[in-house]
């Protein structure tokens, strides 16, 4: 079962690397992945040490453990996404004003030589 394991973590990592060569994927967000994908690798080459883990910060299952830093990741990045999407909208609404504002003169210099003729 580790090899499957390992078979993931290394198609993963190749994955992302293909994206953010071919430049889907910009190369500072790919970074979280890649780490991911290296504990994967890490914990599927050595299983005992998410044991070893477990047993250092108190956590009596070990899978739990697991669970919990993926729970972690996943927070984090979606805490992350939010963050860019906040960035976006008011970048958008600032672009909307500006494409508005750019209308209004438009629109009143073609009244004005409209009224000249």
């Amino acid at each position: 079962m580790n090899i499957f394991y390992i078979v993931i973590g290394i198609v993963l990592f190749i994955y992302i690397l293909g994206m953010v060569i071919k430049g889907t994927f910009d190369i500072y967000e790919s970074m979280f992945w890649i780490v991911g994908t290296i504990i994967i690798l890490i914990l599927s080459i050595f299983p005992n040490l998410i044991i070893w883990l477990a047993g250092l910060i108190g956590i009596e299952y070990a899978p739990s453990l697991l669970f919990l830093l993926v729970a972690v990741f996943l927070l984090f990045v979606n805490f992350r996404n939010t963050q860019k999407i906040v960035k976006q909208k008011e970048r958008i609404l600032s672009l909307a004003q500006d494409v508005a504002i750019l209308k209004y003169e438009v629109e009143n210099n073609k009244k004005e030589e409209n009224n000249e003729k």
